[in-house]
């Protein structure tokens, strides 16, 4: 009993798949075949040894694959343990979001607890083979050698499919200690990276010129990807807001251009697809965010500063110090507390995006100097409930006018355990982020120039595990000169970027809009 419990254990482990799934989809690991010959006629220290290995490599195995799971649900990529460091915080954030502390509490500890007992219970069952009699143990080990020869025969000699068993156990492995070669790399890399900056060696003529006398708005609007315009969940609500928007857009007598940018995450982590935009360079890690405030590469904000605009940043999701945010160059940032927001907070939204624009347009309206002002909208940040809905500019005042719509709404953990809810109220929260987008430009924001992009896709439980990574891009002026200097960027006239429109990677945005909006004549 004992040893049948520990086999049964590692036969769990090893075969745990690489995502959730249909159990049809199970393969019996050969791996387990050996490492139960392997440790059944193994003796003494021999066996203690290879014991402690075997348990090692199941448990670490189950936490990374178990981490996968987290990661790709959250922000649709595997775990990366060599730049991953932050990603805890991160997903405690998520899920606490969503849930709750408390619901979040109880779901962390008995993932540790179960977690644990697994491994107790593991190595009391193999542990327990010392105790097999000698014949039990050799013919164990010769009914196990026997399977590990025709199960690797048949991989070796079959197409894979054709039998129920695979060697996933040893990929994932080979897999795991590959891509943290390539990290390694890659961080390397980076480090020649950003040491190099285009726009510092090769500085276009008259920076910005083109901008000059305007306001300059960059929105970023949470979870707003692809899918929102093309999942059939949402594409007929956003769709039809998106046409509103700009009839109402070209009735105010402003233009719009869209298109598509591919952001380098999805889920979460939304202020590395800022660092990327802003700095040029791909930033879809951690470390790679810590390498980036670490140098003198300069922001997009900086370069906006030196050309003669106040930068400000307008920062609703800040609740915490942010010394990050010295690296970005800007001359004022106002967090949630600078906000002056009273009301009641939308669970983790600490106050609706129409308040936030709000805002933003008394910034503009009480400045003589060019600004150039950095959002990002968070209405529609899971666990999306409640949902706000506009009321008139006049009425927002100090945000308590808002306390009756935080009260509105399900709790997220009754949300959550409907995923058909959940999406639902995803698609209702971008329809929100742009009708509040659109009626800002409409009453604050005429002569500016706004570039509204979408940071990252939801999480896969929103759009499925095969959605792209791309993002709607929307530029917006009342100037037609200003639009035309994007004529080559294969942007669709309009709030609805063409299906086949192509996909700028978001690192390329920053040196291509300085040089498109610098000097006399179009940029390239």
């Amino acid at each position: 009993m004992r040893v049948g419990l520990g086999l049964a254990l590692l036969l769990a482990a090893l075969a745990l798949p690489l995502r959730p799934g249909p159990l049809a989809d199970l393969r019996f690991p050969v791996e387990w075949f050996w490492a139960v010959a392997l440790l059944a006629l193994a003796r003494g220290r021999a066996f203690g040894l290879l014991a402690a290995v075997v348990l090692a490599l199941a448990a670490a195995g189950t936490v990374l694959k178990l981490a996968d799971w987290g990661t790709l649900a959250a922000f649709s990529r595997p775990f990366d343990p060599m730049v991953d460091r932050s990603i805890l915080v991160a997903g405690w954030h998520l899920l606490s979001g969503t849930v709750g502390n408390a619901a979040a509490l109880g779901a962390l500890g008995t993932a540790f607890v179960l977690f644990f007992c697994f491994v107790g219970l593991l190595a009391y069952g193999l542990s327990g083979m010392r105790r097999l009699p000698a014949r039990a143990r050799r013919s164990l080990g010769a009914g196990a050698l026997g399977g590990a020869v025709l199960a690797t025969a048949v991989l070796a000699l079959m197409r894979p499919g054709m039998l129920p068993v695979s060697a996933e156990f040893s990929a994932y492995a080979g897999g795991k200690l590959a891509a943290a070669r390539q990290s390694w790399e890659a961080q390397a890399a980076f480090a020649r990276e950003v040491a190099v900056d285009p726009l510092r060696d090769r500085p276009p003529e008259g920076l910005l010129a083109a901008l000059e006398g305007h306001d300059v708005v960059l929105v970023f609007v949470e979870s707003y990807g692809r899918s929102a315009l093309e999942n059939p969940l949402f594409a007929p609500r956003t769709l039809a807001r998106l046409e509103v928007v700009q009839n109402e857009l070209t009735a105010a007598g402003v233009g719009a251009r869209s298109g598509w940018l591919r952001s380098p995450i999805a889920g979460g982590q939304s202020w590395l697809a800022h660092g990327t935009m802003l700095s040029g360079l791909l930033i879809d890690n951690q470390t790679r965010y810590e390498s980036l405030l670490r140098s003198d590469h300069r922001s997009l904000n900086a370069l906006f500063r030196g050309a003669g605009w106040r930068t400000v940043a307008v920062m609703p999701a800040i609740i915490m110090p942010w010394p990050e945010a010295g690296w970005f160059g800007y001359d004022e940032v106002l967090a949630a507390k600078d906000l002056d927001y009273r009301g009641l907070a939308f669970n983790w939204v600490t106050m609706p995006d129409q308040f936030t624009l709000l805002r933003i347009g008394q910034i503009l309206q009480s400045t003589s100097q060019p600004v150039m002002v950095q959002t990002a909208l968070i209405s529609s940040h899971a666990p999306w409930t409640p949902i706000p809905h506009m009321i008139p500019w006049e009425d927002v005042g100090d945000g308590q006018v808002f306390d009756a719509q935080a009260r509105s709404g399900v709790a997220p953990e009754v949300l959550w355990r409907d995923p058909e809810r959940v999406r639902e109220n995803y698609g209702l929260s971008i329809d929100y982020a742009m009708e509040a987008v659109g009626s800002f430009v409409q009453r604050f924001a005429r002569e500016s120039v706004i570039v509204v992009v979408g940071d990252h896709q939801p999480a896969e439980l929103v759009t499925g595990p095969d959605a792209s990574r791309d993002v709607p891009l929307h530029v917006l002026s009342s100037d037609p000169q200003i639009l035309a200097r994007l004529d080559d960027w294969g942007l669709t006239p309009g709030m609805v970027p063409s299906s086949d429109a192509p996909s700028l990677p978001m690192q390329a945005f920053r040196e291509r809009f300085v040089r498109s909006m610098s000097g006399g004549g179009h940029g390239t």
